[in-house]
Formats: structure tokens, sequence, C-alpha cells
């Protein structure tokens, strides 16, 4: 069996405890690998830490730091242009993959005309929990609705499983071809926030086929550790921009041939993310939280208003 080589793309602020804990990871792989490490202006020993670090020959580092910090979009984006191998992925410096990555992609369906495989991931809330077996609740129920998943070979067009656009739209999730991405024109958005669901949904839009790899264990563990200045907790200006990006997916997912069985997906998507929005997100309560909850609501019905997609409930 022919090795794949990859390039991994992380993005790096502030984090070298994180990408620390990549370098010691792929000092282990047998696989030829590609770390390209795009530091956003970091304020730690980042840069020290991979100058020093002494790697396999068939694990390549690529380093790059920012002229300015411009956020994981940006980063993603740089990197992703830096990237040289066969296979890519975009990797969280907090993030860390399974020890059986590889074995299991030596055996992922990538046929011709297949554009990336998505798979399983491990959701930690603990920094001392690797092995979670929990994920987010709509990739729960969306790697447990599947009855007949012959190993290793199912690959699928969207019409056939449309409700892969309703995974969690993170960029970790997935394992793509290179040129797929090149092809498809797929980059992260000028955003601070929101900036993943533009390169999620476009991933499947855009492709003719993927694998999703229903067999195989979670195979990369997400940290989510509470703490106060969590991106995710951050309730203010910069999310208002997720409207307009939505608008544009719409845009693109109403030319697609299938659109009348991802409409429906498209929008239960949304609806959720906007409950989230102005619910849970801004349950602080205090004069700020109201006030952007105001706002995002009334974001909300012009969303809908100027739609052509049916809001859940409602018929078109």
């Amino acid at each position: 069996m022919i090795a794949r080589s990859y390039s991994f793309v992380i993005p790096a602020y502030n984090d070298r405890d994180g990408i620390a804990r990549h370098l010691e990871y792929f000092r282990g792989v047998a696989d030829p690998v590609q770390l390209v490490i795009v530091d956003d202006c970091s304020e730690d020993d980042t840069a020290d830490l991979v100058a020093a670090a002494e790697m396999p020959d068939h694990v390549e580092i690529t380093y790059h730091r920012q002229a300015e910090n411009g956020g994981p979009a940006a980063a993603r984006n740089t990197g992703l242009g830096l990237a040289t191998r066969d296979y890519a992925m975009f990797l969280d410096a907090d993030d860390l993959l399974a020890p059986c990555f590889f074995d299991v992609m030596r055996l992922a369906p990538f046929g011709p005309g297949v554009d990336f495989v998505m798979f399983k991931h491990h959701l930690s809330t603990r920094a001392d929990l690797r092995f979670t077996y929990d994920m987010h609740q709509v990739d729960r129920v969306f790697f447990s609705r599947d009855p007949h998943s012959p190993f290793p070979a199912q690959t699928f067009r969207l019409k056939e499983r449309p409700g892969a656009l309703a995974t969690v739209n993170f960029p970790w999730n997935k394992l793509y071809r290179r040129a797929f991405l090149q092809r498809a024109a797929i980059t992260f958005p000028d955003l601070r926030m929101h900036e993943d669901i533009a390169p999620h949904w476009q991933s499947f839009l855009r492709s003719e086929s993927f694998g999703i790899l229903y067999w195989a264990p979670p195979l990369l563990t997400h940290y989510e550790i509470p703490h106060a200045d969590r991106a995710t907790q951050y309730v203010g200006e910069k999310r208002m921009d997720v409207f307009a990006e939505l608008s544009r997916i719409e845009d693109e997912l109403l030319a697609h041939p299938d659109a009348g069985v991802l409409q429906p997906v498209f929008a239960d998507f949304c609806d959720n993310l906007f409950g989230w929005l102005t619910g849970p997100l801004c349950a602080a309560g205090d004069d700020a939280a109201r006030l952007w909850q105001a706002q995002y609501r009334e974001a909300v019905e012009a969303f809908w208003e100027a739609a052509q997609t049916p809001r859940p409930g409602e018929t078109a």
C-alpha cells in the first residue's frame, strides 16, 4: 500500500504548549508529512520552539510568521498556500490527532472523484481527558443514523447524505485532496467569528463526492476547555457578519442541482444557529448581552425576510 503524503495547516497564536504537543505527536508518525505552522504574531516562544524542533527526515516543518495578527481564517489561507502535499487537513493548535489516524487514513476511500473524507472526533472539556468518545450533539445524531456502512469504501454524493451539511462546521473534521481545495477555490472568509461556516458548506456544495468514515473510531480530540475568553463566548459586533455570510451560502446552495433537497438542511442549520445566538450566548443577562440580543434578533428577522429558503415551520 502506497503511503499518502499529508500537509497539516496549523494556525498558532500564543499556544506554544499546543504546538509542542503536535510536534511530539508527529515525531512518532511513519508517513510523509508537512507541518505548516502559521504563527499569527505570537508573543510567546512558539518561534523558538519550532526552530529548535528535531524531527524525522520524513516530517518537514514549514514555519511562517504573519506580518500582523489576522486571526485563524487568514492564517489558514496562508498555510494552505504553503502546503505542497497531496492531502491537506486543518488543525487547531490545541487539537490532537488520534494515534490511529494514519492507519485509518491508509484505508480511507479516496477513489476517483472523492474530494474529501469526514470523520468522528472526541470532544473534551478537560485538558487531561483525551479520549471521550463523545461528540457535539449534531454529530452524534448524524454518525448514528446510517444502518449500513460497508467498510471501507462507502462514498456519497451530497443528495444522498444532505445531513452531512449540518455536522459541526469546523475545518478539522475532514481530510481533503489538496487539489480539490485549489480547484474549488475553497478559502476562509476574512472574519474573526464564524469563519469556519463557509468553507464547510462550500466543501460539500462543490464536491463531486465524499467519504464518511462511519466505521472508524474518532480520529481527533477537539478540546473545548471552558474559560471566559473563549471565542465561542464572545458577544458583540463581530458576530453580525455571519448573516451576510449565510446569505452568500444560500445563493450558492440555490444554484446547486439538488437545492430542493438541501434547503431544509440549510434552514434548520440557520434556525439552530440563530437560536443559540439569541438565547444561550446572551444568557448572562447584563446590559451588553441584552443590547446585542436585541440586535441579533433584529438581524435574524431581516435574514429570513430576505431569504428564499423557507423558515422552519413556514411553507414556501
